[in-house]
């Protein structure tokens, strides 16, 4: 997985999600969240640890609306909104079938994002949108400078909590004592790398070599045409 192009990886996810959002195929989504997961785990370098840190939102989102609508949905079997597409009958059929409805679409929406996100890197990512996709050069190289800055806001915020504190001033994690010091250094800090991107010649219109390519490969394609492919067979054969 994590040798695809996350350009169209991010594509064809985002076309497996707008597929899953137009019916309320219940085996469909559980098979989906399965194999997202499976595959997921399977993939070599992801932090397991945080993949059950990441899981437990969409779980306990999950759980929350199975609870909702098994206590809270529709009442009696004839009630339910007609639907045709895919040759779904109707929309709600009983509380068990809300329920089951709205927790594991959650959990197919959910392992999508994880898959998408424990098996690429935000590098490439833009990369890939500016090569393949066209995306301007002073987006991409904004977005990667906003991305790499938060570890240095969460640094300064570190560092101004340790000098209040052997001021001896009390301060909480959101006191005003803490944030301004720490947003001041923090766009003194972002000057500094517009005015550093500047002296190098960044121009926004001006041809630029390439210093790390992102290939398209047949994989790419094999993925992207593969899984939505496999999707729309699923809802048209549940």
């Amino acid at each position: 997985m994590k040798s695809l192009n996350p350009g169209y990886k991010l594509l064809s996810l985002m076309i497996a999600s707008l597929l899953l959002s137009v019916t309320f195929h219940v085996r469909l989504n559980l098979l989906i969240s399965a194999l997202c997961l499976i595959v997921t785990f399977c993939t070599p370098g992801v932090n397991r640890k945080r993949l059950a840190l990441g899981l437990f939102p969409f779980f306990l989102a999950a759980f929350g609306m199975f609870t909702a609508g098994f206590c809270f949905g529709t009442k009696g079997e004839t009630t339910g909104v007609e639907l045709s597409l895919f040759g779904q009958d109707t929309l709600y059929a009983g509380n068990l079938t809300t329920a089951m409805q709205l927790s594991s679409r959650i959990l197919a929406y959910g392992s999508l994002g994880i898959l998408y996100a424990f098996t690429s890197d935000a590098f490439e990512l833009v990369m890939s949108l500016m090569q393949q996709f066209h995306l301007p050069p002073k987006f991409a190289y904004g977005i990667l400078a906003a991305y790499h800055f938060f570890p240095v806001v969460r640094e300064e915020h570190a560092v101004v909590g340790a000098a209040l504190k052997v001021r001896g001033v009390r301060a909480g994690p959101l006191s005003a004592k803490r944030l301004l010091p720490m947003l001041v250094q923090a766009m003194e800090r972002s000057e500094s790398l517009a005015m550093a991107m500047e002296s190098r010649g960044f121009q926004e219109n001006e041809p630029r070599a390439l210093a790390f390519q992102v290939k398209l490969r047949l994989r790419d394609f094999l993925f992207l045409f593969g899984v939505n492919g496999m999707i729309v067979g699923g809802l048209f054969l549940s």
